[in-house]
């Protein structure tokens, strides 16, 4: 170290003690921010709205804390440095301890801390604590209704999901009747909702003929407001998709020259698809759907089912796609209906074996308390209608599977590309060694341009794409990462407008809709036959060229036309 460097090192520490010794200090000022973030990162074991500030609650030796009689054990504990305002508001804060004390009991917001009352503004201190009410009538699993101590059923957090509440007065108006269960749901019953308990918190109210007497009523959100924004536009996203995918069956099964290998499997993975954009859209829009009824349960194991056949047969197609890229020569129609078949019993058969595994462990067995909202799936548990997808259970029961399957399709995928690839720089070096003319040329280059098409649509196709869902969940929704995702959300979401693009509007099956279904029925014969020979040749002029180069012992790709569905 030079002496100039040493004469500068007391100035650098003094600007380190001026700057950053007040945030260690900060940070530090409890044994659990210095035990476990000094060292430069924030352990959040759950998401903001299942915690509560622990701050000044009593610790014990083993690094737990006791809440209001409940002892939340170290791993539930985290340091969070913001907070919500409301459900879609996060706000930056210093560095605080909070507790997941939702997963060890089921959780119900107030709108007021402990010991305050709501004057129509904001929250303000009650004359006594003893004028809040402690009673409330609880709706049980068994549908039996009994009135217990709110403090000992739930575990109470003090905070307000939104803004502009409409609070429920069912003693002063009899339409406002609602009902709350032991997990936490409530339910309205003039407008048949469901609300879970980020659209809703307990207020203390007033009775109008004696101020003495108080109750505990809920106050709701209003309906599709900021929260599920997200949610609805997604669904609206699916159900958009949906015609264009249908759109496309219809053309698939009325062409025959798509009914092949890839044009049957592209129908069945559509299928999946239609089948599960619908319910999930079903399950997001539908806010009377009872959580805790059946048709609840037969919504989410079905919209499970039938989008893990939908990626089975998306794996399908990108396996069917390879195998014919990789050099393979064309097999019998017999041997391709047995294979259709070997097909069909993978990608419907293995989602079967999927779901009762699912359905089984949500069902059948028991686990810890703490252990429940991780790793049960909660199709139908009384919060959701679909895979609790906050926690573990979205990634182990629906996308590890899926994230298999993606793996296997894009190097599938890299595969076929590469395969592209060294076509296009055989059919160049071949050119190159030829007296390229201008149409040649001119030819060479819509050949790229038809192969650039086919690497796109493989690139739809094989479910790069999808990958993208997998990172966002593990982005999670409070991360300030999350808005980056959305784009691809709703690209998944509009798959079905992609697909019917890409697939049904280009001009060879347009060329062969027009062919099929032509009024005139002197040309209907010559003009399919064109289209015939333009399936089998690419481009007029190019065709030999490529099929010199494709025609080797062992050939680079296997000839364009059986590929007529994707080329």
């Amino acid at each position: 170290m030079t002496t100039t460097h040493l004469k500068r090192l007391p100035v650098i520490i003094l600007i380190f003690i001026f700057i950053f010794v007040p945030e260690l200090w900060a940070y530090a000022s409890s044994d659990e921010l210095e035990k476990m973030h000094l060292r430069g990162d924030f352990h959040t074991p759950c998401f903001f709205f299942q915690t509560v500030n622990i701050t000044a609650d009593n610790r014990f030796a083993n690094g737990s804390y006791l809440h209001d009689g409940v002892i939340i054990p170290h791993h539930l504990i985290g340091v969070y440095n913001y907070i919500y305002k409301d459900a879609v508001t996060q706000t930056r804060v210093a560095p605080h301890i909070r507790g997941c004390i939702c997963k060890l009991k089921p959780c119900v917001n107030f709108c007021c801390p402990y010991g305050q009352m709501h004057n129509g503004t904001e929250c303000v201190d009650s004359s006594s604590e003893s004028d809040w009410p402690h009673s409330i009538n609880v709706t049980f699993r068994n549908g039996a209704q009994k009135t217990v101590d709110v403090f000992r059923q739930f575990a109470v957090v003090p905070f307000r999901p939104c803004e502009s509440m409409f609070a429920l007065d069912p003693q002063t108006y009899p339409d406002d009747a609602w009902q709350i269960f032991e997990n936490g749901t409530l339910y309205v019953e003039s407008g048949e909702l469901y609300l879970t308990r980020q659209d809703f918190c307990m207020l203390t109210t007033l009775d109008v003929n004696d101020t003495s007497i108080r109750y505990l009523n809920p106050a709701n959100c209003e309906i599709g407001s900021g929260r599920g924004t997200v949610k609805i536009i997604n669904a609206y996203a699916m159900l958009f998709s949906i015609p264009f995918m249908v759109l496309t069956i219809i053309v698939y099964l009325a062409i025959p020259e798509l009914r092949n290998q890839h044009g049957k499997s592209l129908v069945c993975y559509l299928l999946g698809l239609i089948v599960g954009y619908s319910l999930m859209s079903v399950g997001a829009l539908n806010i009377h759907m009872n959580v805790m009824g059946i048709e609840c349960k037969v919504l989410g194991y079905t919209c499970y089912y039938f989008f893990m056949a939908a990626f089975f047969w998306l794996n399908v197609i990108s396996f069917d796609l390879w195998h014919n890229f990789r050099g393979t020569r064309g097999i019998n129609r017999s041997l391709e209906k047995k294979r259709f078949i070997m097909y069909s019993l993978y990608s419907w058969g293995i989602p079967v074996l999927c779901l009762l595994a699912t359905w089984y462990i949500q069902e059948f067995v028991d686990m810890p308390d703490h252990l429940k909202d991780d790793l049960k799936p909660g199709i139908g548990g009384g919060h959701y209608c679909w895979i609790n997808m906050t926690t573990w259970a979205g990634f182990i029961y629906f996308f590890t599977p899926i994230m298999f399957i993606i793996v296997a399709n894009i190097i599938m995928f890299v595969m076929t590309a590469l395969k592209i690839h060294r076509v296009q720089k055989e059919m160049a070096r071949i050119m190159a060694k030829e007296d390229s003319t201008r149409n040649l040329k001119k030819e060479k280059d819509k050949y790229n341009i038809y192969l650039f098409g086919l690497f796109l649509r493989l690139f739809l196709v094989m479910g790069v794409t999808w990958s993208l869902e997998i990172i966002s969940y593990f982005v999670g929704p409070e991360s300030k990462w999350a808005k980056i995702f959305y784009a691809a959300d709703i690209c998944n979401a509009v798959q079905g407008f992609l697909i019917f693009m890409l697939f049904v509007m280009k001009r060879k099956v347009k060329q062969l809709i027009t062919n099929r279904y032509s009024s005139v029925r002197e040309t209907s014969s010559s003009n399919q036959r064109q289209s015939q020979y333009s399936t089998r040749t690419t481009t007029s002029s190019m065709g030999n060229l490529a099929n010199s180069v494709l025609s080797s012992e062992k050939p680079l790709i296997k000839p364009l036309e059986s590929v007529t569905s994707f080329d």
